[in-house]
């Protein structure tokens, strides 16, 4: 929603300032500038990127413009998720689970926290990590150690499609200036005509700089950085998990674990320490 109010008040603010003055509109309309930037872009982009990051651009933009869904609620659900996850283990030992981490979708206890069990990397990254636990493959050093590994390539990887949007937001400006360029090697040919007729032409010039900068620091490069904070959301959840799984592992009690996790929450989604009691007790009641 916010991103949609942004790119309303950006065009808003800009048509504004140049109609307020007086000036005319439709000289802004110039489908060949715009064929030129867009389409130039368009094929660098082509030209630059791999086909897997080609393919996860238009889910990254979806993303960027609806939001992650990594919330405060989000993070409590994981909370509690690995609150009852580890006092099962303690009561019943690692077998308590086995069937849970086996079919976690058909789960009652993930179930229970559907804001978390519902992410599926999420889900995927805290289900193999147990698995590896359970079997008895894996103590916490070694957990760790993997964790690490996810969280860094998962994070290097989901960074790839911004890096692709900054990369266009870098070259629309260039892409203006070669409309603008072609725009003047245009007017060249009309200097011997009325002083009307070439402004109009070094005006429809000019709107392809215009342009670029505008799409590059308007729309292009805003979004980009969304995408990586977008990222940063996602990456929190998994060392959320990291910090509580592995600190378990190594010994801790379940609320001493869940402490660790929380610590490593953002603080615009941590919950304070009395909330993480009330989810520890949410999750002993179930």
């Amino acid at each position: 929603m916010t991103v949609i109010l942004g790119v309303l008040g950006v065009v808003l603010s800009v048509l504004i300032g140049f109609i307020g003055p007086g000036g005319p509109v439709e000289v802004l309309f110039q489908p060949y500038e715009y064929l030129v930037i867009t389409g130039g872009i368009g094929f660098t982009v082509l030209i630059s990127q791999p086909v897997p990051v080609l393919k996860a651009l238009p889910r990254a933009f979806v993303e960027a413009v609806k939001g992650t869904g990594v919330s405060k609620p989000m993070f409590n659900d994981l909370l509690g998720l690995m609150a009852i996850i580890f006092d099962t283990m303690r009561r019943e030992g690692v077998l308590g689970i086995e069937g849970d981490i086996s079919n976690p979708h058909q789960s009652a206890r993930f179930n229970r926290y559907p804001k978390a069990s519902h992410n599926h990397h999420l889900m995927e990254t805290l289900t193999s990590a147990l698995r590896l636990y359970v079997d008895g493959v894996a103590n916490a050093f070694d957990l760790d150690k993997l964790l690490d590994s996810e969280i860094e390539t998962h994070h290097e990887e989901a960074l790839l499609p911004s890096t692709a949007v900054k990369t266009m937001a870098d070259s629309f400006p260039a892409m203006g200036i070669v409309a603008a360029v072609l725009g003047i090697i245009i007017t060249m040919q009309f200097l011997d005509g009325p002083p009307t007729e070439i402004g109009h032409h070094v005006a429809a010039a000019l709107v392809g700089t215009m342009l670029g900068i505008f799409l590059s620091y308007g729309f292009v490069g805003p979004i980009a950085t969304k995408m990586e904070h977008g990222v940063r959301e996602n990456t929190a959840l998994l060392k959320c998990v990291r910090a509580g799984l592995v600190s378990f592992a190594g010994g801790a009690p379940p609320a001493v674990a869940l402490e660790f996790a929380r610590k490593t929450i953002p603080s615009c989604f941590r919950p304070t320490s009395e909330q993480l009691e009330e989810i520890i007790k949410e999750a002993k009641k179930k």
